[in-house]
């Protein structure tokens, strides 16, 4: 039997959508927070073509995530439009959160631990009685410095 002819003779589902939803203007964004809340609505062959192409321009598709992984990500965008599955849900939720954080290398990590710092600073400044302590939880400046290990 001829393999490749079959390989290329068998149906695929979706290559100008797939192509279409990569290339749309839209979808160029790059903030890390929009990443983890991608993750909370439904999974769509869109979320998954967007961390994808996000991970291999960043080159982190194929340093992060195994070979089963990323084969599991590919099957699903080429056949499924909507993951209704409860176990490939969950499953391709670790995928990508695993993936989502090794995006989230760099300034958005910074900030997360620099609010984590700023809050709790700012509790123990307020317990000493400084009452104007409380705005430094909403300051990026100051949660950036803290982020980076700035003191002075």
């Amino acid at each position: 039997m001829n393999y490749m002819h079959t390989i290329l003779t068998a149906p695929f589902k979706a290559p100008r959508l797939v192509m279409r939803i990569v290339g749309s203007p839209g979808k160029r964004d790059s903030n890390p927070v929009s990443l983890l809340e991608e993750l909370k609505g439904p999974i769509t062959r869109e979320v998954l073509v967007g961390l994808k192409t996000r991970g291999l321009r960043r080159r982190l598709w194929y340093c992060t995530l195994s070979r089963m992984e990323r084969g599991l990500v590919d099957l699903t965008i080429r056949w499924v439009d909507k993951v209704r599955s409860g176990r490939l849900t969950e499953t391709l939720v670790r995928i990508l959160a695993k993936l989502a954080m090794a995006l989230e290398a760099g300034l958005g990590r910074v900030l997360t631990r620099g609010r984590i710092s700023a809050v709790r600073a700012s509790e123990l400044a307020v317990g000493w009685g400084n009452s104007a302590a409380f705005s430094w939880r909403f300051e990026t400046a100051y949660a950036n410095a803290l982020g980076h290990g700035i003191t002075g």
